[in-house]
């Protein structure tokens, strides 16, 4: 199984190498993060089509991912809707669905103490940690060395980008970004050429979301 962009967000961003185990930490920003993987890949593909403040569903051939699908499906063809609607409002409900495919995949197990600890649905350790590992240097890696964007695969800048917006902690320390803040602004730069408007709206998303609390899916 080839892991979608979501996927691999989740698997970055849930993951703690210091306790080996997925946990709940940053989980007020998770889904957002996995809306906004979501549509890029969606417009990367054509299937959504974005002027940098709304996006708008095209007349192809539905995603055959179950995820993907059901994003892509949230979007009206004859209407837009703005980014900061599109990857805030529906936030909660983002992880469980993405969670669940790799579960089943087998990439994640099954945690313990479901029934007893809410938070425990949102843990698991996963079944390859080795591989998990190797896609956390491979993503670090490029901004770590300050790469130029242009050197590195743009789902991997992806990966970068949508996983340091908002400096959570999802993939780099804050003293990694902020010894990093101008290779992460050219990532940025990368990434908002391709599909622009998006990342501005997860910010403003993980903001919102900081200030309240969050919520859980």
């Amino acid at each position: 199984m080839e892991l979608t962009l979501p996927q691999r967000i989740y698997l970055l961003s849930a993951y703690d190498p210091d306790k080996a185990d997925f946990t709940a930490t940053g989980l007020q920003f998770r889904g957002q993060r996995l809306r906004a993987a979501a549509f890029a890949v969606l417009v990367t593909d054509g299937l959504v089509r974005t002027d940098g403040k709304k996006a708008w569903r095209l007349a192809e051939k539905a995603p055959r991912d179950t995820f993907l699908h059901g994003v892509w499906d949230e979007l009206p063809a004859d209407k837009a809707q703005g980014w900061l609607r599109l990857v805030h409002n529906k936030a909660h409900t983002a992880e469980t669905p993405v969670r669940e495919q790799l579960r089943e995949a087998g990439y994640v197990e099954e945690p313990h103490g479901h029934r007893l600890n809410p938070l425990a649905k949102h843990k698991g350790a996963p079944s390859d940690t080795g591989g998990l590992l190797a896609l956390r240097e491979r993503t670090r890696g490029p901004v770590l060395a300050d790469a130029l964007p242009e050197q590195v695969p743009d789902e991997d800048v992806t990966l970068a980008v949508l996983c340091a917006e908002g400096g959570t902690g999802a993939l780099f320390t804050g003293k990694e970004q902020k010894a990093h803040k101008e290779t992460l602004k050219r990532f940025g730069a990368h990434f908002d050429a391709r599909v622009p408007g998006l990342r501005a709206a997860l910010l403003t998303s993980i903001l919102s979301a900081r200030s309240v609390g969050g919520g859980w899916s």
